[in-house]
């Protein structure tokens, strides 16, 4: 499993898991819910789990605002409501509003197919209704460029440039349109272009005169190549414990969304947190679109098979444009949802739809947003907020001490610490990410220290045969062949699924 892999898995157990939560509403006093909210996010901020921030809005009226930390640490800018930051996916729901917008003007139809629009589209049955609600089944669009973009590592893609790989390249679907749910980031590169073409004007144009402006947002726009980002800060790697601006990292070293930066559609609108609560009131008195289209951008989709998609056992669907879930308990309350995420930047925008409560959010640090979104709306309706991790990683710990003194002094860190519990915690997948982190790092003997890493996750984890395969992986690597094909065989006995690792050790026996 590639380290990319591991957090792409990490974050989607996150986004579907958290979201079953919700229990019967207790009452509460708007006093006492404030009192609750600013106690959940004071913790936060003290595990430095919260570095951005959050409005919180009920029938209307504001009644919760906070900011911590930095919007630009080098200058000591602090975070505010009025900071701005890259929306990052959570830029789809205007993307879909404009869509919409075309459709409420009667200048295309949801039904239409995108060759309609684009006669050289060579996927003739996939809709505009395919594409909004992410069951296209088109080529996924970070796999597609994976190649290109490690062929040229300094250029910034274009929408232009990825249509004409999504052509050139000819690849099958996924699936049959309308068969299954799989998000990506290519319907709304495409659907932006749609944008353009039927309005016969740029999409950052668009959006300023028919979303922005007459929401309200006087100060958003749309982020277009060569414009700079807004600062956000990451951990580059699993064996770094400090913070770095994204932007100063080299991108051809470490994974920060560079080459994808200034696509428009999927992301890269800029806003603030004030703004976008003008764009929630805009969106919810009708400014924007009309009350039939609304109530259909927030319907869960049906699929091909006549059955509305959900993610795994939660309520989890999608609309058109937006992430759609209901409670599991009674009174049913429905929710709607974007969140966002890029390197060093997280943010969402969570409707209750039936209690009428919005909350806002964004952190320039990395932290996970599903947990505060959860936590925040259950505290709104009388619950209790998620179970955060406070403890340290110390896999981190670990990772650290090898890359700065070696293996016997990290092992004697581990070993010293790992009994304590109460302030340390240790993470099959973190290990297993810190494991491939090492094996690309631009530092001397990082395979060996790579697979020290593997090699305690394996002593850890003895019954996983993913800690087996990344082991095997990296003693591939290092010219172990032998050693890697034994990984290999016990990883399939653990893990009889893993196709991948069937197909690297049959490739290793035919070496020999």
């Amino acid at each position: 499993m590639t380290t990319k892999t591991v957090f792409q898995h990490l974050l989607l157990f996150l986004n579907f898991s958290a979201l079953t939560v919700f229990a019967q509403t207790a009452t509460l006093t708007p006093q006492s819910k404030i009192a609750r909210i600013d106690s959940f996010l004071t913790v936060l901020t003290q595990y430095h789990l919260f570095n951005g921030s959050i409005l919180v809005a009920e029938k209307g009226q504001i009644i919760y605002q906070k900011s911590a930390g930095f919007a630009d640490s080098r200058r000591r800018i602090s975070n505010s409501d009025t900071t701005h930051f890259n929306l990052a996916s959570l830029s789809k729901p205007f993307t879909a509003i404009a869509v919409l917008q075309l459709v409420q003007k009667g200048k295309l139809k949801l039904d239409d197919t995108f060759a309609t629009h684009f006669p050289d589209f060579p996927y003739s049955t996939v809709t505009i209704r395919h594409l909004l609600t992410h069951t296209s089944g088109l080529p996924d669009l970070e796999r597609q460029e994976d190649k290109y973009i490690s062929e040229h590592p300094d250029e910034l893609l274009s929408a232009q440039t990825l249509y004409a790989h999504l052509l050139e390249q000819k690849k099958s679907l996924n699936g049959e349109p309308g068969d299954g749910w799989r998000y990506n980031n290519m319907n709304y590169i495409l659907l932006a272009r749609l944008v353009e073409r039927v309005s016969q004007t740029s999409f950052a144009d668009y959006m300023k005169k028919y979303v922005f402006l007459p929401a309200g947002m006087l100060t958003s726009y749309v982020r277009q190549a060569k414009m700079p980002n807004t600062p956000r800060y990451t951990r580059p790697a699993s064996y770094f414990t400090t913070y770095h601006n994204v932007d100063s990292l080299d991108h051809r070293t470490y994974y920060t969304y560079y080459n994808l930066g200034s696509v428009a559609g999927p992301g890269n609108i800029i806003s603030t947190l004030q703004e976008l609560w003008k764009f929630d009131r805009a969106l919810n008195s009708g400014k924007l679109l009309n009350q039939s289209l609304l109530e259909a951008a927030f319907t869960p989709v049906t699929l091909n098979n006549g059955k509305v998609y959900r993610a795994g056992a939660s309520t989890r669907s999608y609309g058109l444009g937006w992430t759609v879930y209901h409670s599991k308990t009674e009174p049913t309350q429905n929710f709607v949802f974007h969140d966002g995420h890029i390197v060093g930047l997280t943010t969402f925008l969570h409707r209750n739809l039936t209690a009428d409560q919005t909350i806002i959010f964004y952190d320039n640090t990395d932290n996970n947003p599903i947990q505060v979104m959860v936590s925040v709306s259950n505290i709104l309706n009388g619950t209790s907020p998620l179970k955060i991790q406070m403890k340290q990683s110390l896999v981190r710990v670990y990772g650290e001490a090898l890359v700065k003194k070696g293996s016997d002094y990290a092992a004697t860190t581990f070993n010293t610490l790992k009994d304590d519990t109460t302030n340390y915690y240790v993470d099959e997948l973190e290990m297993n990410r810190l494991g491939f982190d090492l094996l690309s790092a631009p530092i001397p003997n990082h395979i060996t220290l790579s697979l020290e890493a593997f090699k305690l996750n394996t002593l850890l984890y003895p019954k996983s045969g993913n800690t087996y395969d990344s082991y095997a992986i990296a003693l591939e690597k290092d010219g172990k062949k032998e050693e890697a094909i034994a990984m290999y065989r016990k990883s399939i006995v653990l893990w009889p699924g893993n196709e991948d690792g069937k197909r690297a050790l049959q490739k290793l026996l035919d070496q020999k």
